[in-house]
Formats: C-alpha cells, structure tokens, sequence
C-alpha cells in the first residue's frame, strides 16, 4: 500500500526535506550549497519549491478530476536569529529578482518614450513577480498587471501578518483566506477606478522564529483556517555554520538560472489527471482522512495537505519537465507519489508547530542543548557552582548570564543563587 510506505519512510526520516523529490540538478545544487555556503537543505528546498511555483504561475493548472488546482504555495520556513534563514531564500529567487529588474529598465524606456508622444497612448505599466512592502491596495493593483502571478516575499512574516487592517479595519485576513483558493479579487476605490482580477495567483514565503510562533494563532487565525494554509519548515537538523571561503558552481548557478528562466517559459496548459493518479490519491487520502478524522488539529491539516498535494505535484511535475526543456500537459504517478511524500513531511512540521502553539511549557522554547543543559542543572544551586558545566556545553561568558535570566526557567532568590521553576 502506498500510504503504508509513506508513513514506514516518513517514520524513519520524519523532519528530513525529501530532496530526491527534485530533479537531479536541483538535488546537486542543494548539497552543493549545503557544503560551500552552509545553506541548510530544508531552508534552501522551500525557497526553490517557492520560486518555482511562482514562475509557473498562471500558465499552468491541473484538473483532477473534481476541480483545479494552481500552483499556490504558503511557506513558512521557522529558526531563531542568525541560523541562515535569509540567505537561501536570497538565492532561490535571485533568477525571478533579475527578471523583475530587467522588465523594471524596459518600463522606464517605455515611460521615457511616451513622455515625448504629443498624442498619449496607454501608459505603460511596470510588471513585476516579487512584492515585499506593499498595501492590500498595491497588490491588487500589482495583480492585475501581472500575468503569471506574484510572490509575497517577506523576512519577517508576523510582521506583515501584524500589518493587517493598518489602513483599512477588517478584510484583509479574509482577503489572503480568498487569494489562496486562486479566487476573483475586487477592490473597490473611491477616487479611482475599481479593480477586479479574474485570475489570482498568490504565492508567500518568509521567516519566522519560533519564540514567537504562538502569535501565528492570534486574532482567529487558528480557528478560520489561515494557519493551516502554511507550510511549515522548521529543521531539526541546525548546524553551526562554520565558513569555508567557498562558493556554488557556476556551472550549478547557471543550471538553476536557466532551469527557472524555462519555467517561466512554460506554455498555458492544463494537466489532467489520469486514472493512475486518482487511484494513488485516493489510497493515500483514504488512509489518511481516517486515521486524522477523530483529532480536530489532524484532521484541519489533513484537509489543506488534501489541496496541497495536487499543487505539489503540479510544481514537482513541470520541475521535471524544465530540466528536459520539453513541456506537455501529463502528470506523472512519480510527481503525484512524491507530492505525497512531501506532504508528509509537511505534516510532521505542522503538528511540531500546532503543538508548539499548544503547550504552554517554557522548555519548548529553548534549543535542545539548553534543554539538555538544564535537566543536568541541580534544582538549587550558586552560579559559581555550575561554571564548568555551562563551559563543558560550550556555553561562556555573558551567554551563561543571559541563559541564567530566563524568568520563566529560574528563580533568582538571592544574588548568585538559582532554583528552577521546572
């Protein structure tokens, strides 16, 4: 049974990005990174995942049967300060950042040329695919400029979420809750003309740390559906990163530029799915939905990974039509397997966050070598009692202080002395 592998694999390797899910090249330059720029795999694969579904855009849907699914991404990739959040994502939509730029030089010859008309035709427009700081007004006026979509790229997500409704009260939320269906967006304007975009594409992606994960569920986004929308990327597998004067191939760099200059070369088509493909999903879908249906986070997560994998699978497919340069309107049982391989791994992340919101212990917010750190800390003891325990962790200096000032893990009684509150 094909869900009886998955969960075999997934329990194994259960918080490991699958990377053999891409093609070969892309697997390469991953490890690629990983060993010359310290990027971490799982960071560096959602940011391609990102890219890549937002160069697709508009140009392709695949139908499977009950409806359309676009692909339409939301990544959440969670680290704490400093563990290499950005870089990765810097680069996985570098080819797209380029794109913009060049059609922003094409605009600004465009809008020269027609400064000098006598008789004015239609303005031109600057059509872009990347969006950082922005109004609910802007992106719609963004959206109906921009044939394949855009991507919201954000460093720092709850920081947009926390700008919601700063310029109008109400709406936005529900707003993103309908972009992520691919649905018709209207905005009406008082001093100018309405806008109205039949086709949306939305793409997100950004950072989060995980001391702040909890307010991801404020304000009745756990209970309207806006949490589970997200994919969550929160690696277990963080190491230092240790420099190494060493850089990606060119010979990877232009691979990767080329590969997504293909995809946004895609043709406008639309994938159907076969018979095979069906009868897959519905041996996974039906295992699953079972086994989640009794537990209401489960089965919240369930039903968005239900949705996820066709766009999963969609993305993973025309990925593996771009390494060939060869686009056709088939999906292969290997993407769709592997869209489902995916989604497990999401799961795990999104049970790993949904609990994280849950459970009010303050131990699940240090890392593992604090924790372990702290379980070997006596109950009651001096400062200068447990130096060299803090020094055999690695752990000196002003760090010692700082990790001892955890209200919430200590009790300061008495100058120097400590007791733990778990």
């Amino acid at each position: 049974m094909l869900a009886d592998v998955i969960d075999l694999e997934m329990s194994g390797n259960s918080q490991r990005f699958p990377l053999d899910v891409f093609p070969d090249a892309i697997q390469e330059l991953i490890k690629d990174a990983e060993n010359t720029k310290l990027f971490n795999p799982d960071y560096f694969s959602a940011g391609i995942l990102s890219a890549c579904s937002t160069a697709i855009g508009n140009s392709v849907s695949l139908y499977n049967g009950s409806y359309s699914a676009k692909p339409i991404l939301w990544i959440s990739i969670i680290g704490s300060r400093g563990v290499g959040k950005s870089h990765p994502l810097e680069f996985a939509k570098a080819p797209l950042e380029q794109k913009d730029s060049d059609a922003y030089t094409f605009y600004k010859t465009e809008l020269a040329e027609y400064e000098k008309q006598e008789v004015k035709g239609n303005k031109p427009r600057y059509s872009k695919l990347i969006l950082n700081d922005f109004t609910p007004e802007k992106l719609a006026d963004v959206l109906q400029h921009s044939e394949k979509g855009i991507l919201i790229f954000q460093d720092e997500l709850m920081r947009w979420i926390n700008s919601f409704d700063q310029y109008k009260k109400g709406g936005d939320q529900q707003m993103y809750l309908s972009l992520f269906n691919g649905s018709t967006l209207t905005v009406e304007r008082v001093s100018k003309e309405p806008i109205r975009i039949e086709q949306t594409n939305v793409n997100i992606i950004g950072g989060m740390q995980p001391e702040i994960i909890k307010q991801l569920a404020q304000n009745n986004r756990s209970e309207d559906g806006f949490l589970d929308r997200f994919l969550f990327v929160y690696p277990k597998n963080l190491k230092p990163a240790l420099y190494t004067g060493k850089d990606i191939s060119e010979n990877n760099k232009d691979n990767y530029w080329r590969f997504i200059n293909n995809l946004l070369e895609v043709p406008e088509m639309t994938i159907k799915a076969t018979t095979d493909n069906v009868d897959t999903y519905k041996e996974w879908q039906h295992q699953k939905i079972k086994v989640c249906f009794e537990d209401t986070i489960e089965r919240a997560i369930q039903a968005k990974l239900e949705t996820y994998v066709w766009r999963l699978a969609l993305v993973l497919e025309m990925m593996q039509q771009a390494t060939l340069g060869d686009f056709n309107p088939s999906l292969s049982n290997e993407s769709l397997s592997n869209a489902i391989r995916l989604a497990e791994y999401f799961r795990e992340n999104a049970l790993t966050i949904n609990d994280k919101i849950t459970v009010n212990n303050p131990l699940e917010d240090i890392t593992g070598d604090q924790l372990e750190l702290y379980t070997e800390l006596p109950y009651d003891f001096k400062r200068s009692q447990v130096l060299a325990l803090f020094e055999a962790k690695g752990i000196k200096g002003r760090s010692i202080d700082r990790f001892l000032s955890k209200k919430k893990l200590f009790q300061n009684y008495r100058h120097g002395h400590y007791k733990k509150k778990h």
